[in-house]
């Protein structure tokens, strides 16, 4: 693995883990009020894919020895080295429940400390000598009354490779929790700091290695006990570190995976640029040619029509809210309406519409349809719907064509439509009192007639004046000029 490589995924893992940790920090506030076995779960599954990430992204994995040095069951303490924050995402993974010891000031971590006073830690006052000794002891009687599992960073702080113990002291805590409870001392010597530096952006392939040592024998001098847990934590740990050097990849020039990763580069940031300019006009246009439509006198638009976009690095979503088009000739409106398509030319743009509604001036109610979908493909003045689906209860159109925008003052239209179960509609249609019964029974009959494999075929043009389905005319066309805001706001959208 060579150095581009190195900084490349070391940024990838970063922008993932922090963006999982801030997601998960907002949206799993609701677990802090779950049952704490729950909590547990939740916690578990957050760590697990942080070693997911750092093992596919990073190349970093791990390897725990001495497992059989642990107790099988009830409390014990586990003296750990503490050389970066991998350690403390393996702790649930390594451990089941543990109660780690911290200093009380993280608690007040905003959100952070919250999910650390969930998972029942021991937290140290460290206010004066008395007041740390007196918490760490108390904690720890209550979670071996408990069966816990506790951890503590017998140096009280993250400790860089390079350092030593002259350089951060062994303190006295752990030998006093000892004292408080009687529980044996587990070591728990590491190498992490070698692969997840401290206060470092950039971290290393390799393997991780955890081993727990023998139990150290407690002896009534205190300071004796503890220089026995330095020794042989400090002694291992070297060990370890020098062990997972070895094993960190040896940057190899690769002039052909350089070549291949700067266009790579180049590639994502021109795509990037491309994106967000395409995003910026794409908005540009839905709301200018929203803006000129309330211009005409004749129509008129109400609701929620600013429109957003969305969807980096995917698709280009652009998004409207509830709205309603008002003409002479009907109304349309929709719940919300949204356009997403990649940032390319002549790619296809797929039209999703929650809830749509029809209204004409001589209908005593609307039609409603649940959804509106479609796919369409622009390539200059001419549209291409390459497929459309509008669905209520049991009846649905399909819709497939061109609508042609050179043309003036209307664009033409030649679609060709699919209908399934259209006596639903027609019903519906004869219940709002929309149509006359007669008028739709004879309809009815003529769309039975075009009925194939069970659908009905018909098509649905622009000729002269006027739209028609199949041969009977549906909508008239008032004369228009070219001079007219509908013509104006309509050129707004054509390339």
């Amino acid at each position: 693995m060579n150095m581009p490589d190195f900084y490349i995924r070391s940024t990838l893992f970063n922008l993932c883990f922090y963006a999982l940790t801030g997601l998960a920090c907002i949206f799993l506030l609701p677990t802090l009020f779950l049952p704490r076995q729950a909590f547990l779960f939740v916690v578990h599954g957050f760590v697990t894919t942080a070693d997911f990430l750092a093992k596919h992204i990073l190349g970093l994995t791990y390897e725990v020895r001495g497992q059989e040095n642990l107790p099988v069951s009830g409390s014990y303490i586990v003296a750990s080295k503490h050389q970066s924050a991998y350690e403390t995402l393996k702790l649930h993974i390594l451990f089941n429940d543990p109660a780690v010891v911290l200093k009380k000031e993280l608690l007040k971590i905003p959100l952070w400390g919250k999910y650390l006073d969930k998972s029942d830690v021991i937290a140290i006052d460290r206010s004066t000598p008395k007041s740390a000794i007196k918490s760490i002891q108390d904690g720890a009687r209550d979670m071996a009354a408990r069966g816990r599992p506790m951890v503590i960073f017998p140096q009280g702080t993250r400790v860089g490779p390079e350092q030593t113990s002259k350089d951060k002291p062994y303190k006295i805590g752990i030998v006093r929790m000892q004292e408080a409870t009687n529980l044996p001392i587990i070591p728990m010597a590491l190498n992490t700091g070698i692969f997840w530096p401290r206060n470092s952006w950039y971290k290393k392939p390799g393997k991780v290695i955890f081993e727990f040592l023998p139990s150290v024998e407690v002896g009534e001098d205190a300071t004796k006990t503890l220089k026995q847990i330095e020794s042989v934590l400090e002694q291992k740990s070297n060990e370890l570190m020098e062990e997972g050097r070895k094993s960190i990849p040896k940057p190899k020039p690769k002039p052909l995976r350089l070549i291949l990763g700067g266009a790579a580069f180049v590639f994502l940031l021109a795509y990037s640029i491309n994106w967000f300019i395409i995003a910026g006009e794409s908005r540009k246009i839905v709301g200018a040619y929203l803006n000129h439509m309330k211009q005409d006198p004749m129509i008129t638009v109400t609701g929620n029509v600013t429109p957003r976009t969305s969807g980096f690095p995917g698709k280009i979503k652009v998004f409207l809210g509830p709205h309603t088009l008002h003409t002479p000739q009907g109304s349309f409106s929709v719940d919300s309406l949204q356009a997403k398509g990649w940032p390319f030319p002549n790619m296809p743009i797929q039209i999703e519409g929650e809830k749509v509604t029809l209204s004409m001036p001589n209908w005593t109610e609307p039609l409603e349809f649940n959804r509106l979908d479609a796919s369409i493909i622009m390539k200059g003045d001419l549209l291409t719907i390459t497929e459309s689906h509008l669905k209520k209860e049991g009846f649905q159109s399909m819709v497939s064509g061109d609508i042609d925008f050179s043309q003036e003052p209307y664009p033409g239209v030649d679609l060709n439509i699919k209908l399934k179960e259209h006596e639903i509609l027609l019903t519906e249609m004869i219940e709002k009192r929309i149509v006359k019964e007669n008028p739709a029974m004879i309809a009815s009959m003529a769309l039975q007639s075009l009925k194939k494999d069970g659908v009905v075929h018909v098509t649905f043009k622009k000729h002269d004046d006027g739209l028609y389905l199949g041969p009977i005319k549906v909508v008239h066309l008032p004369s228009r000029a070219r001079g007219d805001v509908a013509y104006q706001a309509r050129q707004k959208i054509v390339p």
